[in-house]
């Protein structure tokens, strides 16, 4: 899996590419913090499982993976088809495309 190659090999390239964004300051800024914490450990993929349970081009990703030390890593993605290329989403710090609000995460207040 590629995601597990681009931690091994601790690649904000690779990342940035089966996440399906941009190489921009925000997304290399992203890469290297999931870098910082998950690469470079040797993951070996124990199991992965993949979903089209939200249509044909959208579903869900469970991957088990075992790093060198026996730690195990547990993932679940969002997984997308575009223009025929499947990607994971892993990058959470998106900004907004020109134009549009990005939506808030922060709870109502009463």
């Amino acid at each position: 899996m590629a995601y597990v190659n681009a931690l091994n090999s601790r690649s904000a390239a690779e990342l940035i590419e089966v996440g399906g964004v941009k190489d921009e300051k925000w997304s290399r800024h992203e890469a290297e913090q999931i870098l910082a914490d998950k690469g470079g450990r040797g993951w070996k993929i124990k199991d992965v499982q993949v979903d089209h349970d939200m249509g044909p081009d959208t579903g869900s990703a469970r991957l088990m993976a075992e790093d060198k030390a026996g730690k195990a890593m547990r993932d679940t993605f969002t997984v997308t088809r575009e223009k025929g290329t499947w990607h994971l989403v892993v990058f959470t710090q998106q900004p907004a495309e020109s134009g549009k609000e990005s939506a808030s995460t922060d709870k109502p207040s009463s």
